[in-house]
């Protein structure tokens, strides 16, 4: 199992894949990309080596977990260390970008649309749906 510290930059690496597994448990092509653009935002100057070792250690994670309350553990433990770390404003930023990936598929599942919602509860930033 792999060693996790949530002050490692992967840390939003690992919400955007529990995000992107919540609604099929897979990580589709257009997820993939958008996570490494996003993270890549997160890390000015990182190497397309370096975004993709984030993310290989981000899936591992995931994939470690023994199961889907353990992953809601690491999730929230997750969210509540970078609640800590982050200003406000790149809180929001956190949230917008989960939102973003939530789409990035072309439609939002209420299992996305849920761990959206629970994340920027966490993170102590507010969220307003559309019923659209």
């Amino acid at each position: 199992m792999s060693t996790w510290n949530e002050q490692d930059p992967a840390a939003i690496a690992f919400l955007f894949v529990a995000c992107a597994r919540t609604a099929d448990g897979e990580l589709v092509e257009a997820e993939l990309v958008r996570i490494v653009e996003r993270v890549g935002q997160w890390m000015p100057g990182a190497s397309r080596e370096q975004l993709h070792e984030i993310l290989e250690r981000a899936v591992a994670l995931y994939q470690g977990a023994p199961d889907q309350r353990a992953v809601i553990g690491l999730v929230e433990a997750t969210a509540e260390r970078l609640r800590e770390l982050l200003a406000r404003e790149d809180r929001e930023r956190l949230v917008t970008e989960l939102i973003g990936l939530a789409y990035a598929d072309g439609h939002v599942e209420q299992g996305e649309a849920d761990f959206v919602l629970a994340t920027a509860r966490i993170l102590d930033v507010e969220v307003a749906l559309s019923t659209d």
